[in-house]
Order: C-alpha cells, then structure tokens, then sequence
C-alpha cells in the first residue's frame, strides 16, 4: 500500500513538473512569435524595392521657398543617386536625411520607409520672422541682397522660388548671425516677435533698423514717420505710450511730425 502511494506521489510530481514546463514552453512561444513575425516582415521589406517618393512639406502654408521637386532633386543628389528601383535595405535612411538637411531653407528633415515600398520624406520649412536688408547709412537700399532671420533666430538665405512677406530689417546690428543667439539679442528677438504678432503694429511698421549698439528705429506706412525707440529693452511700455500718443494727437493729423522719439523714459520727443 505504502509503494502504491509513493507511485502516486512520484507520478503526482512528475505531471506537475510536466505542466510547469509545458507553462514555460507556452509562455516562450508567446513571446518568440512575435519577434519571428517581425524578423520575417523585415526581411521581407528589405527585399523590397524602392517604388516611389513620398515627399511632405510642412511649415507655414503661406511660404513656399521649396517644392517637392526641389526636395527630390536633395534626396537624390541632383537625380546622380537615383532611389526608384533600389532594394530598401540598401538604402542609407540617415544619409538621405543629411542631404535634405543640408538646404539651409529647411528646419528640419525626417525619412523613412513604408511597408508600400515608399521612402517617405517629411519636411519643416524654416519660419521667415524677419528679412535684413543691405542698406547704406542714409538707409538707401544697396542691392537686393540679404537673408531671412527665422523665429528661432538663425540666419537661412533668400530663395529663387519664393519672397515672403515679412518685416524688413536692416543696419549693423545684424550683420554679426550670432547676435541673435545670445543674451544681447534676445529683447530685439522679442520685439520682432511682437511686431510680427500685434495686428496694429505689424500693419503700421514696415521696416526696423539697428545700429551697432541697438539702437532701433522704425519706419511707419501712415504718415510716413520715423520713431526712435532706443534699445529693445521695456519695448513694451514704450509701445503703449506710443500707443496712446497715435489715438489721441496723431489720429487728428497724420503728417503732423515726420520723427517721434520715445527713447526716454516718460517723455515723447516730436519734429
């Protein structure tokens, strides 16, 4: 009887053993499908072959400073280095994103490839908050040269395809691009954001100039006046005064002054 029940106990263990590994093997299988459904896919996709680009182009709708075939013409190196019929796994992805990258026109460059056999090409246009101009110290414009300055601050050049419509800048304070970078930079960073962003002021001022020390001034649309801002520095006190100097003197008579300053504190200096 005693051997009966240790028969019964050995077999007892042993179909629990039997369970417990038959759980691991399970458990396992689980787990190695879908790595091995992955491994096969990509396999797959890498004999895939390249059937056709997809280019997106994001950024201000407005703006168009590339087209799809411009981005085509970076991807493949002027048509040199052409992608159509090639196996995707052959196909250097991040290669193909420095070359896009290398336009100074654009922010930034993502590419990848789809299961339809696409290289997907996403693109962010740089955002024009800015265009300095080559002016002389008259402010006589010299020639058409000049660049853009983004809304980040960066310097990108002008484009064949597209002139955007923005605020025109100009004198020696830009002619160093790192200006803009740092802390010196930032309060005139600010107030071109608000003259980009306030709807009477981006109407009423159409160019911004500073010299070398910061010195700003702005030239208006109606009545043609210059105002003398000084730095950037409490730019925004500045324009409510000189808001409130616009509705109740000049609103009566535009062409009344031709210079107004509100570079000192509680005063408004008029010619």
């Amino acid at each position: 009887m005693r051997i009966i029940n240790k028969s019964i106990v050995n077999i007892t263990k042993m179909l629990r053993k039997f369970e417990y590994s038959w759980l691991l093997l399970k458990r396992g299988l689980w787990l190695l499908l879908p790595i091995a459904g992955i491994g096969m896919a990509e396999s797959k996709l890498g004999q895939q072959r390249c059937t056709n680009l997809v280019v997106s182009i994001k950024g201000d709708s407005g703006a168009r400073f590339l087209d799809q075939m411009d981005v085509r013409m970076l991807l493949t190196e002027n048509g040199g280095d052409p992608l159509l019929g090639s196996r995707l796994r052959d196909v250097a992805l991040n290669d193909l994103e420095y070359r896009v990258r290398r336009n100074k026109l654009i922010r930034k460059c993502q590419v990848f490839s789809d299961l339809r056999g696409n290289i997907v090409v996403e693109v962010e246009q740089e955002k024009p908050l800015a265009r300095w101009i080559n002016t002389s110290e008259n402010g006589e414009t010299r020639n058409t040269s000049g660049y853009y300055i983004s809304d980040e601050g960066v310097f990108f050049p002008l484009s064949e395809n597209y002139s955007a419509r923005t605020l025109l800048v100009s004198g020696a304070f830009f002619n160093d691009p790192e200006k803009l970078q740092n802390a010196k930079g930032a309060p005139v960073m600010d107030l071109l954001h608000f003259l980009n962003t306030d709807p009477f002021w981006k109407a009423q001022v159409t160019q911004l100039n500073a010299d070398n020390d910061g010195e700003i001034s702005l030239m208006t649309i109606v009545g043609d006046q210059q105002i003398e801002l000084g730095t950037a520095e409490d730019y925004q006190s500045k324009f409510k005064k000189l808001k409130i100097f616009y509705d109740k003197v000049l609103s009566q008579d535009w062409s009344r002054f031709k210079r107004i300053s509100v570079k000192f504190q509680d005063q408004i200096v008029c010619e």
